[in-house]
């Protein structure tokens, strides 16, 4: 096998390749036995202790994780113990469509998550690894195929791209109790009675950050703000985005001028631009697609020769922008801008980055946000999964019972999290585009939590 070393640059750009077929069907459950040490808890409490037999069941083997899984054409370690058991994960991906530019990062740091873990002691006497992965092109309808090719092999489900494409899969995922960390960061996740107990959300909802994001800037810009512009796409993030930044509004007295918030497949950036132009405000708070940012903000900027203060909700911002070379990297760079991060940006000082950065430099130089979204992604699973173990049951029923009523844990990447809560953490983290670190962001502020997250009644439910 290769070294890390050599492999890092060519796996990196190999994952954003892959392709993988679909199909499948429904299978029940097939229990095992396999026996451990020490007396157990009922897992009707998120403590619990090492029980003396462990009940598994589909995607769980005795037999040891592979060594390694060839992702087009290169050999990635799993960091598996060859004298363990081995659970397997699923991984739902976009190769193909809107987010394919980001897939990469975000596989590549979840196998090097397991990685990290299994060589720190895996899982209750087991060791985890992420099956091939399968692409969804970011369709619902790929995704659900996706789902039934591998939903026999797996006993959870490392990712599942798309707020729609998950819920698409909800009902097929509560026939199966298959629990999932989402690559999603909808204020639905943090509820019980609307994701089923099924998803071990993690990082800052959209809605959130929406409501963080204008209460910072009320508090702290320079300029004040008494209108503001929201442009985003239905659907999907922009909705809960942009829900956010009005609920804000309206508890500050805010104007919200104007608002774009069309499909996906209809959203125009002249539409975009022309509300822009037409009816100039303090403020524009953007869920736009990826690639629509930097032709709004630079046909603005043409056609004025300014800026207004722009708050990006995180997808909508990528370190590429400021790159050197990029059109628009200077009006990045200008001040104007702000982003909102689902988590630190990968230069934070805690633990956990500490030990995503020690790992991943075996594999890339990149410390794009989708890097830090991959692999924070896998802490909130893992969390479940000792939970299941310790607790006795690593059948995936054990694992849903396990997922709704454990307090995860992060390495300081993250609050502790008790799952399903009603309603998301109130906390953001807000930074501003940066050239002088890798990520391409600066904390400005961390775990920031404004007066109107802090003082809105989350039992209402998700905000879109």
């Amino acid at each position: 096998m290769k070294s890390l070393r050599k492999q890092r640059i060519i796996i990196f750009l190999l994952l954003s390749l892959i392709l993988a077929a679909c199909g499948g069907s429904d299978t029940a459950e097939e229990e095992t036995v396999e026996t451990t040490a020490a007396p157990a808890e009922s897992l009707d409490s998120p403590s619990v202790t090492t029980a003396q037999a462990i009940k598994t069941g589909v995607g769980v083997t005795e037999e040891a994780c592979p060594a390694s899984y060839n992702v087009g054409g290169t050999d990635v370690p799993t960091g598996a113990n060859p004298d363990q058991g081995c659970i397997y994960l699923g991984l739902l991906n976009d190769y193909t469509g809107p987010y394919a530019a980001a897939a990469g990062a975000l596989e590549l740091a979840q196998r090097a998550f397991w990685l990290w873990a299994n060589t720190t002691g895996g899982i209750g006497g087991y060791s985890v690894a992420i099956i091939d992965g399968k692409d969804t092109g970011y369709s619902p309808a790929k995704h659900l195929e996706g789902y039934n090719a591998i939903r026999d092999e797996v006993a959870a489900l490392a990712m599942s791209l798309g707020t729609v494409q998950t819920l698409f899969i909800m009902d097929e995922m509560d026939k199966d109790n298959m629990v999932a960390a989402p690559m999603s960061w909808y204020s639905g996740w943090g509820y019980k009675s609307f994701d089923r107990g099924l998803v071990a959300e993690f990082g800052s909802a959209y809605c959130v950050d929406g409501m963080n994001a204008l209460d910072w800037g009320l508090e702290n810009l320079p300029k004040e703000i008494n209108t503001v512009g929201i442009i985003a796409y239905a659907g999907e993030y922009g909705d809960d985005y942009a829900a956010g930044v009005r609920k804000a509004a309206i508890a500050n007295g805010v104007t919200v001028a104007w608002s774009y918030v069309p499909p996906v497949a209809e959203f125009d950036v002249a539409a975009a631009l022309g509300l822009m132009l037409t009816q100039p405000v303090d403020a524009v708070f953007s869920g736009a697609p990826l690639s629509a940012g930097p032709q709004i903000i630079g046909g603005y900027f043409q056609q004025t020769g300014e800026l207004p203060f722009i708050f990006n909700a995180a997808p909508a911002y990528n370190d590429a922008f400021i790159a050197e070379g990029f059109p628009v990297r200077d009006l990045y760079l200008s001040g104007a801008v702000y982003n909102m991060a689902w988590v630190g940006p990968f230069e934070t000082d805690t633990p956990g980055h500490a030990a995503m950065r020690a790992t991943w430099g075996n594999f890339s130089d990149s410390a794009s946000s989708y890097v830090v979204a991959g692999w924070s992604s896998q802490y909130h699973i893992k969390g479940v999964l000792e939970a299941a173990a310790k607790g006795g049951d690593l059948t995936r029923a054990g694992i849903r019972r396990a997922a709704s009523n454990v307090t995860v844990e992060s390495d300081g990447m993250m609050t502790p999290r008790e799952l399903g809560l009603d309603g998301p953490d109130p906390e953001s983290t807000i930074t501003a585009p940066d050239a002088s670190v890798g990520s391409g962001s600066a904390t400005v502020k961390a775990n920031y939590a404004g007066p109107t997250a802090s003082a809105y009644d989350w039992s209402q439910g998700p905000c879109s």
